[in-house]
């Protein structure tokens, strides 16, 4: 099999440009086995994905897994195709080089590649080396978490006794589940983390992924014995 092709640029970084070798099989091998589970991931180009840049960092020796929420502005649904999309946009909008995470999931239970498994994820500010991007495709904030206008809707809202608040279906935790066991057969997967829980996170991504994210964390670190991330 060919190495995968790349050159350094400094002491500290490479460049990936992706090749048909190990890795990509390995990419293939996942995404087999999320199939055979019955969760079928959802090739970047099903979903519609623009190219990434040619030229990205490269990683591969994961051993962290980042858990997020999309956001305020996306619903909870069977349009995960549509949420990648949008956020894709909104990544390449603010100078990335590709979506940020690695894999997305919405209330359906469809998952959906993102960004090259063989490529550095983007998901964590200033912590992405070693880590793996995973987004659930809606909002998992609480009222009152955010302290903004749309917490202030949200109240108002539910004076009338309307639910605004999004809860992670069956399905959903059964894909998410799925997806971690199959990254923890192939990659040396030891922490488990909400977004916020990584070191030098600030503004949204102190709140990411929201409250009620933050409690499928706990129970998944329950469940897998999976740790949380390191303070510093």
């Amino acid at each position: 099999m060919t190495e995968l092709m790349a050159h350094e640029l400094n002491a500290n970084a490479w460049i990936c440009r992706i090749a048909v070798n190990d890795r990509a099989m390995t990419r293939e091998f996942i995404l087999n086995a999320m199939d055979v589970a019955g969760f079928k991931v959802q090739a970047r180009s099903s979903w519609g994905a623009k190219s990434a840049k040619d030229w990205m960092a490269q990683d591969w020796n994961y051993s962290m897994i980042a858990l997020h929420h999309a956001g305020r502005s996306y619903g909870c649904g069977d349009f995960g195709a549509m949420e990648m999309r949008k956020a894709q946009n909104e990544h390449l909008g603010r100078g990335y080089d590709d979506i940020r995470y690695h894999f997305g999931i919405d209330c359906a239970g469809q998952i959906f590649e993102g960004r090259d498994i063989r490529c550095k994820g983007a998901s964590v500010d200033e912590y992405n080396t070693g880590v793996i991007g995973v987004v659930l495709l809606e909002d998992l904030t609480v009222t009152g978490e955010v302290g903004d206008w749309t917490d202030k809707w949200r109240s108002g809202v539910e004076v009338w006794k309307l639910n605004t608040q999004n809860v992670p279906p069956a399905i959903q935790i059964e894909s998410l589940n799925s997806l971690v066991k199959v990254l923890r057969s192939v990659f040396g997967i030891a922490v488990l983390g909400g977004h916020r829980e990584y070191p030098h996170q600030k503004g949204e991504d102190k709140f990411c992924p929201g409250n009620t994210g933050m409690e499928l964390v706990e129970q998944l670190r329950g469940s897998t014995g999976l740790r949380r991330p390191s303070a510093s």
